[in-house]
């Protein structure tokens, strides 16, 4: 499929994980995607590998939180290429801990990592692509923006705020062109959430929370956003659309099995 031929994208968060996954769809798609990050060595090898491919793939090393980064990545996407068509809002972070232990400090710098950092990228694109007829935003939310998960408190907040941004940003901005939609994804198995699993044990219980029997993988969500942000979703948008494998499709209470 070529959905995004010539399309403009850019991913924020692209360096790894969901984020690379989604950099490598867009392209594959033919779209010219721009990867924000702020691990600059770690999005430029990305470019590189997919340069080498022939795809057309930019690093920009950045802070989403500050807003000078942004100013600078949005200003060089206008100058080199004059719209922007797409835009993947993926850079966030977590942190556990109860809503009584918790910082406030800890719940100030979640909400400006994942939901500041969110309004920020997105307001910029929306400024750029109403000169242009339009385009789409997919902002990352979580099934943890949908479901509480004790000891997650300040997470789950932050990844609902970003559910009921996207409603309403999707309202403001429609008659413009442009159409504005959530991603919650399930236990996926990125580097970073992996990395958090202490052993075999827990990967397994993540692995039997879904109807599917497991975890999903990067290339699986970047599917969904890549759906979303086309125009096979066109009639789409306010919309939050869950990728976890069944997870949240049961109330988790104890079953006693029917009689036979």
């Amino acid at each position: 499929m070529n959905r995004f031929e010539n399309r403009v994208a850019l991913v924020t968060g692209g360096g790894g994980g969901m984020g690379e996954a989604t950099v490598a769809r867009l392209a594959d798609e033919g779209a010219i995607v721009y990867a924000l990050d702020l691990a600059g060595e770690q999005v430029e090898a990305l470019a590189g590998r997919h340069t080498a491919k022939g795809q057309r793939v930019f690093a920009i090393q950045g802070d989403v939180t500050a807003a000078a980064d942004l100013d600078r990545a949005f200003a060089q996407i206008e100058a080199e290429q004059g719209r922007l068509d797409v835009l993947v809002d993926i850079a966030g972070g977590s942190m556990a801990g109860y809503v009584s232990t918790l910082e406030d400090s800890d719940w100030e710098r979640l909400f400006r990592w994942n939901v500041l950092s969110t309004v920020m990228a997105s307001r910029r694109a929306v400024a750029l692509m109403s000169k242009n007829g339009g385009g789409a935003i997919v902002v990352m939310s979580s099934i943890s923006g949908v479901r509480g998960d004790p000891g997650w408190g300040a997470y789950n907040t932050a990844k609902a705020a970003l559910i009921n941004f996207t409603e309403c940003l999707a309202w403001e901005v429609g008659s413009e062109g442009i159409r504005v939609n959530a991603i919650c994804p399930g236990p996926i198995t990125s580097k970073r959430m992996m990395d958090s699993l202490p052993d075999d044990v827990f990967i397994n219980l993540y692995n039997d929370s879904t109807a599917l029997g497991r975890m999903g993988q990067p290339e699986e969500v970047a599917a969904a956003i890549a759906f979303l942000a086309s125009d096979d979703a066109a009639f789409v948008t306010g919309a939050h659309l869950v990728a976890d494998g069944g997870l949240t499709a049961r109330t988790g209470q104890p079953i006693v099995p029917p009689d036979e």
